[in-house]
């Protein structure tokens, strides 16, 4: 079967994905739904723009699937299932980005099950290697859920007493920051600096950005940020750097498998940039033999 169609896995009415389709009418595009697809598949999809199998078990399979058909998945469904907050820190510190000294610990668990195997976290040892205050959040978290800032080592055993049972936390270093930007990169090349106030609960704020107050890093954070996405073949992220007051920039986040694009919350240029650049990236695949890197080698077999 001939591959020769983008495919795209979101709602109908997101103005981002409609503003992508609009640029690419010229194109065979299609919105999907899954009544009759069953696992496994086979499809005429070159290119897939996932942006929806994060919220379902089952459309991650299905991605996984299609994309060792021959389908190209964007964002790679391989990378998505197994980046948590703990595997970008070892990243890190592999490729020389600088990220906050971070502690992980297992959740409480019941003591009919496993708790009996894990013992009560070394607080004092947390604090010393972490600093206070700190922020306590999932391993796997998303956007600010379960998000918590401590300023005491109480504050910091309550809050993880009362968080509730089966997930894996970390505990971070808090970077007192001065400047913070999302950096936004396209197809592991293309990348743009969008300052940003960082609020929870989807209230953050994108800003005019004047680069002078960056332009000695800048080159480097540029060369990190497009280092990092080769290695998490992703081929639309955000990577939130910010820059504490002596000048030291520090990777706050740097995974987005599905990043926000407001388009009534963001400068319409930088909008914009953010449009062309992805429907560049949809375009180069379908007109390429490219695969999303996995980690079974057949070759060899």
């Amino acid at each position: 079967m001939e591959q020769n169609k983008v495919g795209i896995i979101e709602l109908r009415d997101d103005p981002f994905i409609l503003d992508v389709v609009s640029r690419l009418r010229d194109l065979p595009v299609e919105f999907l739904s899954f009544a009759d697809w069953t696992v496994p598949i086979t499809t005429d999809y070159r290119v897939i723009v996932d942006r929806l199998s994060y919220r379902s078990s089952y459309l991650k399979e299905v991605m996984r699937n299609l994309a060792l058909d021959g389908t190209y998945v964007i964002n790679n469904p391989f990378t998505a299932s197994v980046s948590n907050k703990m595997l970008d820190e070892w990243i890190f510190k592999t490729l020389g980005i600088p990220s906050p000294k971070s502690v992980v610990l297992p959740g409480s668990e019941p003591k009919e099950e496993l708790g009996s195997i894990f013992n009560e976290p070394s607080w004092s040892r947390i604090a010393d290697e972490v600093g206070l205050p700190c922020v306590l959040k999932p391993v796997d978290g998303y956007g600010w859920d379960y998000v918590y800032v401590v300023n005491t080592l109480e504050e910091l055993k309550r809050n993880y007493a009362s968080a509730g049972m089966g997930r894996v936390w970390l505990v971070q270093q808090k970077i007192n920051y001065k400047h913070y930007y999302r950096v936004f990169c396209i197809d592991k090349k293309e990348v743009l600096f969008i300052k940003w106030v960082p609020r929870p609960l989807g209230a953050g704020e994108y800003l005019y950005s004047d680069l002078k107050e960056i332009e000695d890093i800048k080159d480097r954070l540029t060369e990190q940020t497009i280092r990092l996405n080769s290695c998490l073949d992703m081929d639309i992220n955000v990577v939130e750097w910010c820059i504490d007051g002596e000048g030291k920039p520090w990777v706050i986040d740097a995974f987005n498998e599905v990043p926000d694009m407001p388009k009534s919350r963001m400068p319409s240029e930088y909008y914009g940039w953010i449009v062309d650049r992805f429907v560049a990236c949809i375009k180069d695949k379908l007109g390429s033999d490219r695969q999303n890197r996995h980690s079974f080698n057949l070759s060899d077999l």
